[in-house]
């Protein structure tokens, strides 16, 4: 081991602290040191404690890091049986992210990339197949047509370019039920996903109809590597979960990165960094009490999940919302159907660790910093809607509805001035754990 460990920290040698995405470079280096990992033939669980810190030790630079993952994600794909992934991201607003570094200061080249990763990922497996489907919602920048020029110039393979303008023009119930229009300004990231899984659900362009088909989703950016998608056909695969995702934060083996300056921080102490920490901790707290289903899940709106395309229509069919809150309420409508179909709650979602990078300079959700209480607004009205979620997707004379019934009533209606105050008084304690157990008659005091 003394070794393995060697050599590790050779390939740690002159990697930089942080992650920068707009470097090709630097994101194609993750895929050799990968391959590199897997010629010391060590076991991976070894390597991972040589590698993602501890008590004691700082976890390696997030390159070496990410290689990690990779390495275990391509030997966890080894182990499942042949079958074919739809990988989907929406469109709207890359036209920079979409170019090159010298085209734009912040390009990724990532049809490429994505395309480098995910080639790397299923080479030499027999009978394992992939595809893209990039899907636009109405961007004003073309990125759509930006996209299929990429692909004509680079002789890119299995990408499918759709767009959810088609869905109007056919009027698709699902969507004109939603109310999507011919821009498409009702779809905020959320009806670009849901096109496209339908798509991938009904359509076998790329896929060998032999084989299970798993469809995922994903971000546009690079943020988090498709070389990862291993450990989602592993979680369905072979774990037996009715699904998969990942993890950004919240449980071992989750790692943060904030360029440019920071390197990879691990659970807990990327939990303990959040601003937003007890928020958080609060929002979990309601969260898995009122939506039961939703225990041993902490980062609910990571986009990377996965799904047997099987299951996708009766999943789909719930959701109603097109915005950037679909991830949620997708979750939801699909571990409400694995429940009802008698899946027990360990087999219901297989989660992954992944390390995530933050790219904040193209992002379209960005908030405005002009109210000083925005942040609790946000909060505090998460409450009532958690509330509102629960009597959405949980029976009312279940026992489960009973045993909330209490934290329900509290948090109904919640004014953002009370959220505040409970949550201000909250926070003098300090650092605090996701699964912390407060008491109810703790949390009505501190609002009190």
């Amino acid at each position: 081991m003394a070794d393995i460990k060697a050599k590790l920290q050779s390939m740690a040698a002159g990697l930089p602290v942080s992650r920068d995405l707009t470097n090709e470079a630097e994101t194609l280096q993750v895929l050799t040191l990968a391959t590199e990992i897997l010629s010391l033939g060590a076991d991976i669980e070894e390597v991972k404690k040589l590698t993602y810190g501890s008590e004691s030790e700082k976890p390696a630079p997030p390159v070496l890091i990410s290689a990690v993952g990779a390495a275990e994600s391509k030997l966890l794909l080894k182990k499942t049986a042949p079958h074919h992934m739809v990988c989907i991201f929406a469109m709207y607003g890359e036209q920079n992210r979409l170019r090159t570094k010298a085209e734009h200061e912040n390009g990724q080249n990532f049809l490429c990339i994505k395309t480098k990763q995910l080639e790397w990922l299923f080479a030499g497996e027999e009978g394992k197949t992939w595809e893209m489907l990039a899907v636009d919602d109405g961007c004003p920048n073309d990125s759509k047509g930006l996209a299929k020029d990429i692909i004509e110039k680079n002789g890119l393979k299995n990408i499918t370019i759709l767009d959810l303008k088609n869905a109007y023009k056919e009027k698709i119930p699902f969507f004109m039920d939603r109310g999507l229009d011919e821009a498409c300004k009702k779809s905020r990231k959320g009806g670009a996903i849901m096109y496209g899984l339908q798509y991938a659900a009904s359509t076998n362009v790329f896929s060998p109809s032999a084989v299970p088909k798993l469809v995922m989703y994903t971000d546009s950016d690079l943020s988090t590597d498709m070389s990862l998608c291993g450990l989602l056909s592993y979680g369905i695969l072979n774990n037996g979960c009715s699904m998969s995702m990942g993890a950004r934060y919240g449980s071992p083996g989750t790692f943060l990165v904030k360029p440019p300056d920071q390197g990879a921080a691990p659970h807990p102490q990327s939990h303990y960094e959040q601003p937003n920490m007890m928020k958080i901790v609060l929002r979990h707290y309601v969260r898995v009490r009122l939506l039961p289903m939703l225990q041993g899940i902490y980062d609910t709106q990571c986009a990377f999940k996965c799904f047997r395309a099987e299951d996708l229509q009766a999943v789909c069919k719930d959701v109603k919302s097109m915005g950037a809150d679909f991830d949620m309420e997708l979750l939801l409508c699909a571990l409400l159907h694995y429940r009802k179909g008698g899946v027990d709650q360990a087999k219901l979602c297989d989660v992954a660790g992944t390390l995530f990078t933050e790219d904040f300079a193209e992002s379209n959700f960005m908030a405005s910093a002009d109210d000083p209480d925005k942040n609790y607004k946000t909060y505090g009205g998460m409450m009532d809607a958690l509330v509102g979620m629960h009597e959405r997707f949980i029976e009312p004379d279940s026992e489960e509805a009973k045993a909330a019934k209490d934290l329900a009533e509290f948090c109904r209606g919640m004014p953002w001035e009370t959220y505040k105050k409970m949550h201000d008084k909250l926070n003098e304690r300090g650092l605090t754990l996701f699964d912390h157990p407060f008491a109810l008659d703790e949390l009505k005091a501190a609002a009190a």
